[in-house]
């Protein structure tokens, strides 16, 4: 008797697909965190063509849009001319690529509404099974559950996007899902008394319908270094069996052992000056920096830190002795530390000379 062959599939453990998609920012954190996006998906054309362009890889990647969107169509056309910028993938991408730690492309971007297209579709589509995509990831327009929307209803239909979202995951049994969404998806129709919303339960609800189990809290980005305080809510799905992976510690915020939030100066201070429509590239502005009051540098990574820290926020260096002046890189002479004088972003912008011709007394530093 003919022993039968072991059929070897691809391996999927490590991948994603991005669902209200938008420009591609959940992408990018789940790609850099060395996942693989099988697909992505979104109804506006605007932000498609921005995600095709960053994220996705001519030759490569596919662009479905549906055949009846004349709107999607045509815009596309004008704005998504075929090229990738492949600055994320410089290498190429192997055919190897569920399996390479290495960031890779998006295989499959939609240009469709989620209520347009069938999951049993997207699977074939996409070329996978159920269970073969394991995380499902998803931000629903949050424009009906904002608070800023004056004549927000439960009404919206809209609000009904998250529940078509775990339909899908229902169908094709990803391992684990994830929504972010504004707080204000937990209070819409909130009632006295109540601890929330409706949407909450609902969701829940259709969560153990798909057989996963679900929890959710309200983060704010800045306990987690981001320079921005905005809070979102996140309800993380575990298929029934699985454990719901813990929340990451929160180490920025106020009060005994927590890292003093990190400031927008902090974050992208270092950066140089540039106006509206200029691209930096190899060009050959200066790489400067403005001394403000209570800010210093730091001494390995060169990036702002608020003056009263120990070390570094962005790589733990000491700064019992801080760079204190300014930095100073111009193509072709090297790096300069310790500037006597603050170096002003906006005059150097337009500097294309050796520094000592601006500040003499760093002749001695050349």
């Amino acid at each position: 008797m003919a022993k039968q062959q072991s059929i070897l599939f691809p391996d999927t453990r490590y991948t994603f697909a991005d669902f209200f998609c938008g420009c591609g920012g959940l992408s990018l954190g789940f790609i850099q965190a060395g996942l693989k996006c099988v697909s992505a998906m979104d109804i506006a054309p605007e932000p498609i063509a921005t995600y095709w362009y960053n994220l996705c890889y001519k030759t490569w990647s596919h662009l479905w849009v549906h055949p009846e969107n004349e709107r999607a169509i045509k815009s596309l056309k004008k704005h998504a001319s075929g090229e990738t910028s492949n600055h994320l993938f410089p290498n190429g991408v192997p055919d190897n690529w569920l399996e390479v730690k290495e960031p890779m492309p998006c295989l499959n971007l939609f240009c469709y509404s989620i209520m347009d297209l069938e999951p049993e579709q997207w699977m074939e589509l996409c070329g996978v099974r159920p269970g073969d995509i394991r995380i499902f990831a998803g931000g629903p327009p949050c424009q009906g559950f904002s608070t800023a929307n004056s004549s927000r209803s439960i009404y919206d239909e809209r609000n009904q996007l998250p529940l078509r979202y775990l339909y899908y995951a229902k169908v094709c049994k990803p391992d684990y899902i994830l929504i972010e969404n504004v707080p204000g998806l937990v209070t819409l129709g909130k009632k006295k008394g109540d601890k929330h919303g409706p949407f909450v339960d609902w969701i829940a609800e259709a969560f153990d319908d798909a057989g996963y189990n679900m929890a959710w809290n309200i983060h704010n980005c800045a306990d987690y270094g981001v320079p921005q305080k905005r809070e979102r809510v996140l309800f993380i799905g575990a298929r029934k069996g699985l454990s719901i992976p813990p929340e990451v510690e929160r180490n920025y915020g106020e009060g005994p052992g927590k890292i003093p939030y990190q400031t927008v100066l902090e974050a992208i201070g270092h950066l140089p000056a540039m106006k509206a429509g200029d691209k930096w590239d190899n060009d050959p502005h200066p790489y400067g920096y403005d001394h403000r009051e209570g800010y210093v540098i730091c001494p390995k990574c060169l990036e702002y830190n608020k003056e009263e820290r120990e070390t570094c926020i962005h790589c733990g260096c000491s700064l019992a002795n801080p760079i204190r002046g300014g930095v100073l890189k111009f193509p072709g002479l090297g790096l300069l530390l310790d500037c006597q004088k603050p170096i002003n972003n906006d005059e150097l912008y337009k500097i294309h000379i050796p520094p000592e011709m601006v500040y003499p007394e760093m002749k001695k530093r050349k």
